[in-house]
């Protein structure tokens, strides 16, 4: 009985730590992280959003095993396109976000560096704690989504409501290491670049967020094929 709880436990974690490296999830964190640099910033920031899918797969399963409540397919599938809507708008917003500021935060001294080639240097700005609120929005709305369904279904396939509970926190726990893992190398990336080549910082953000913006329309245009 011990060993098939601890091999519960073990996938669990195994899962919820593979889960944190799904596509979308990726281009998310890393759009986020990039632009609160650090890797203790960067790091918290993986914390929530592990912390929000984990809240929203623990509901989903309450309602679907202790209550008994069918939760319909077409949920999960608008679930999915309000995913790749937020990664829209994330993305876009970044490459907005990230233009205005790279051109006008430093004023007029700035916007002539940049037009006479100039060496100039860049400041990192945090978004602190609405970064934090954001990320575990995120992870809620990323765990409603069609892969949280899944984990769902397996949460309730458990032989008792013990090993449900083992089961689910386990994979809590894989899915905050795994997004802490991620958004802590993206902030670490992007603080050992901003210190050798702040320019690059520039381009790196930009990056992330047109992965957000790829990832979405993929995932947005998966969904309504399938509708």
């Amino acid at each position: 009985m011990i060993s098939l709880l601890l091999s519960a436990i073990g996938v669990g974690f195994l899962v919820g730590f593979r889960h944190a490296f799904e596509p979308d999830h990726l281009a998310a964190v890393t759009t986020l992280a990039t632009h609160d640099g650090g890797l203790r910033r960067a790091a918290r920031l993986g914390v929530s959003w592990g912390v929000g899918h984990t809240l929203s797969v623990g509901l989903v399963a309450l309602v679907l095993i202790a209550l008994g409540v069918q939760v319909p397919d077409r949920f999960y599938a608008t679930a999915e396109l309000g995913v790749a809507l937020m990664l829209l708008v994330l993305g876009v917003g970044s490459i907005v976000a990230e233009s205005r500021r790279h051109r006008s935060s430093q004023g007029r001294p700035h916007r002539l560096a940049h037009d006479q080639m100039a060496h100039h240097h860049h400041v990192a700005v945090g978004s602190g704690f609405k970064a934090q609120l954001r990320a575990l929005g995120f992870g809620v709305l990323h765990g409603l989504a069609g892969s949280g369904a899944v984990i769902v279904l397996i949460i309730a396939a458990a032989p008792s409501a013990r090993d449900r509970t083992f089961y689910l926190l386990a994979f809590g726990v894989g899915t905050v290491a795994g997004m802490s893992l991620v958004s802590a190398l993206s902030g670490a990336t992007t603080s050992v670049v901003g210190r050798r080549h702040a320019t690059a910082v520039h381009y790196l953000r930009l990056g992330a967020a047109m992965l957000s913006v790829v990832v979405g329309l993929m995932l947005g245009g998966g969904v309504i094929r399938e509708w």
